[in-house]
Order: C-alpha cells, then structure tokens, then sequence
C-alpha cells in the first residue's frame, strides 16, 4: 500500500467519522435532550460507547474478517449492524443537511411567530427527520428482499441452426451471505426454476467478502437443482476476487456442474455461442491483464449468435466491433440506493435496462441482492428473463 492511498483512507475515514458525529449530535439532542447535570453524564457516556461501536461497526467487521475465519458469528452480528447504519446514514446525513440549510435560511426570513412554531413543532427537535430515516430503511429492507422478474425480448439477426429462440434466465449481483442466506438461495433456485430456462447465465458477484464457507457449500448443492436445457454458466465479478481463493470459489460452481467462463467462449448445440470474460479486478489481484475481446473470440464463427457474459457494462465498442450479439452484464446495482443511480448512471453508458446499437445488445440488471446497505430504493432486485429470437 503505498503513501498516496493511506492518506486517501485516513481522509476518507476523518470524514466518515466527522459525518457520524453529526449524526450522533442530532441523535444525543433527541435520546438525552436537554440533560447537562454531572448525574446525569453517565448517561452521555453510554450513549457516545453505543453510538460509537455501531457507528464503526462496518469498519469493524472488515478489520475482524482479517483476524478471524468469515464463518465466524462476531463477523456476522457487526457486518449487519454496520451495513444497516450505513443506510440509516446516508438518509440521516442527506435530510439533515437539507433540513439544517432550510433552518439558515428561514432564520434569515422574517416569519411571522405562528408560522415558525407550527414548522418547530414539525421538526420536533429532528424527531421527525429520524422517523422518515427509520421507513425509508424499513421501506428498503423490504423492498430488497422481495425480488420481481423483469422480462425482455432480443431480436438477433443470425442463423442459429435448429435453434429458433432461446428462453434466457440471467442473475447477477447476488452477493450471498449478508441477507442472501440458505432460504434465499432456495428461494432464487426455485424462481429460476419456475421461468422454465433453456440456459441459465450468472454474471458475477454471486459470492462477496461476506459468503462464508458454509454458505458456499450449501449453494453448491442447491444450485445442482438449477434445471435448463442447455446448462448453467457463470464468470467472474470484482467481488469473487475478494471472496477467498479465486480457485477454490470456481471450484464451487464447477462442482454444482456451472460452467466457469474466463476470457474463454463456449459453442452451445453447434448453434450459438457463450463467451465470459474475466472481471477486470484481475490486473488488481493477480497482475496479469484481461484478454482482449478479439482474442477471446478469435477461434468463433461470427456467423453465429455471440452472447457475452462480461460483469460490468464496459467494452460496448469492442462488442460492437466484434460482432457480438448479446451482452449481458451487472454490477452497478442501479445505483442501488437514490440517489447513487445519478452516480452509476454517469459512470455508464448504459447502467441498466436495455440498450441497442444496430444489431449489438446490451442488457445491463440491477441485480438480485445487495451490497453494503441492505436496502434498496429507486431499484429493485430482479431476475431478468429474456426471449432471444433468432432470425432465419
């Protein structure tokens, strides 16, 4: 780690902290109130430890991941609680300073007194702002947790052979382990099922930081349940490659009979092809750059349909240019939590939804779980499902 990135962290953390002892400020006002006398700075003293360890508790659970194996249920109990109070401060960061700004400026208004205590009496010291927080973080928690099919149709001007369309099931982002757990597996194995799939594809970030051990093996076994008539198919995302050992997680999936796709293409029922890419987070991990698109798709027959698994909605010309299809990508979540869409949205040409240039294809999911913040508004968790016809 060199100079330049460890002072970005301490910055990035001076900040953080300084915004949580905002927040604690405008929480110590509504839970102590007005209490200054010396019997009662005890209370004080176990507000600021409680504040404080929550506070911290993502940061915690990432320092404890160092020290201890991920299965363990320290890890778990502070990786919840952080995630969670991240959520509850961003909402309480971004209605406070909106609320706090409108009080400098009414101040500067010369309201007539009736007015000012009726807006007193709403604000209610920030009792107010902390109920909005509190269903806003409900409203995402469930919001989250309850998942929708999302459908598309692609047309793709190719011969596929004896392949007339293709029923296509397409899950990315999952990131099992912080609410994704053996229920939520089951039930996403279950709802892939039910959509009747010719071929399932993942594109990546099924596992994160936060998959333990035991997670990963029970998803092996419920993913073998996973019924499709021309197989299941998966790449990397940039979270595989914090997951613990890149190969031994592939070995996952290669034992739940997926097939892992890096930098490589596949040829389906002598009619259509597959092609993964590797996460670009490679170069980070290993050192070693991704394949060129070219390169991977040297040995295909453009003649036939190409369908790209690629985790991130990056290297449109170069699909474009290459004759591909089909891509299908993740990772942006939406922005996940509004207004980071405007964020992801800027970052991305296409950052969800469905994208078309001449005859290239980009479908782009906001995935099935979460990450950080369990919690979801302005997106959604989704299946994506697409019909792929192919044009005789």
């Amino acid at each position: 780690m060199n100079t330049k990135m460890i002072i970005s962290i301490f910055i990035v953390l001076g900040l953080y902290m300084s915004l949580c002892y905002y927040i604690g400020l405008k929480g110590k006002i509504i839970f102590l109130g007005g209490y200054v006398k010396f019997e009662h700075k005890i209370y004080g003293l176990i507000y600021w430890t409680t504040y404080w360890i929550v506070a911290l508790a993502f940061i915690s659970s990432n320092i404890l991941r160092g020290i201890l194996t991920t299965d363990n249920w320290i890890i778990s109990i502070f990786t919840l609680i952080g995630t969670t109070y991240l959520g509850v401060f961003i909402y309480s960061i971004i209605i406070f300073f909106v609320v706090d700004f409108i009080k400098f400026v009414l101040k500067r208004i010369n309201l007539k007194p009736p007015i000012k205590e009726k807006l007193k009496k709403v604000y209610c010291n920030g009792i107010s702002v902390f109920i909005v927080v509190f269903i806003l973080v409900c409203f995402g928690i469930w919001n989250a947790q309850n998942q929708v099919v999302t459908n598309y149709e692609v047309n793709i001007n190719k011969d596929a052979g004896e392949v007339n369309s293709l029923n296509v099931v397409m899950i990315s982002d999952v990131h099992m382990g912080i609410t994704i757990k053996e229920n939520g597996i089951n039930k996403m194995v279950n709802s892939i099922n039910e959509l009747n799939p010719d071929i399932v594809l993942f594109c990546g970030d099924i596992f994160d930081e936060n998959t333990s051990t035991k997670l990963k093996e029970y998803s092996r076994e419920a993913f073998k349940n996973i019924k499709s008539k021309y197989g299941v198919y998966d790449v990397t995302g940039n979270h595989e490659y914090g997951a613990g050992d890149l190969s031994e997680t592939i070995s996952y999936f290669k034992d739940a009979n997926i097939q892992f796709l890096q930098d490589e293409s596949i040829k389906i029922a002598n009619s259509f092809y597959i092609v993964g890419r590797n996460d670009s987070s490679n170069k980070m991990v290993t050192g070693q750059d991704i394949k060129q698109l070219s390169e991977v798709l040297k040995d295909t027959d453009k003649a036939l349909p190409i369908i790209v698994l690629n985790h991130r909605p990056e290297d449109l010309e170069a699909a474009k240019a290459e004759n591909v299809d089909l891509q299908l990508s993740g990772h942006t979540h939406k922005g996940q939590i509004f207004p980071f869409n405007f964020v992801t949205s800027y970052l991305y040409e296409k950052d969800y939804g469905h994208l078309i240039k001449d005859d290239f294809n980009l479908i782009v999911s906001s995935g099935y779980g979460t990450w950080g913040p369990p919690i979801r508004i302005g997106s959604k968790s989704e299946i994506v499902n697409i019909r792929v016809n192919f044009n005789k």
